[in-house]
């Protein structure tokens, strides 16, 4: 496993398969890959995303990710990646930006997933 800082969770993690699309931007603000993965873990602070080939490390990114009926969008920033079996990679994405709309969604969902026990 590979970390930016070294630095690992600093929030419970929720175990849940949810499906994202993701997409990275180079250094001038324009995309330059789009992709759609899964994820494996969601917390407070960032989420573990599953996809076939890895973004590279402290990557902008912008998701939607869908929760329920609703889909989340937030910023983020590839903190570390992580071989899978096969060809398959996790990545970690710290959140960087959300709207108060997204904040209080995956809030909620945490909370609520943590209260009935899915903390992984």
């Amino acid at each position: 496993m590979q970390y930016e800082n070294g630095r690992q969770r600093d929030f419970p993690r929720v175990k849940d398969l949810h499906l994202v699309e993701i997409s990275r931007f180079d250094e001038r603000g324009f995309r330059a890959d789009m992709a759609t993965g899964r994820t494996l873990d969601i917390s407070y602070g960032g989420l573990r995303l599953e996809l076939y080939h890895p973004l590279p490390l402290r990557s902008v990114v912008a998701m939607a990710l869908a929760i329920g009926d609703d889909l989340v969008y937030v910023k983020g920033k590839v903190v570390y990646l992580e071989k899978l079996e096969g060809e398959r990679c996790a990545m970690g994405i710290q959140f960087t930006k959300l709207s108060r709309r997204s904040k209080r969604l995956l809030d909620e969902y945490v909370d609520k997933a943590l209260a009935v026990g899915g903390q992984g």
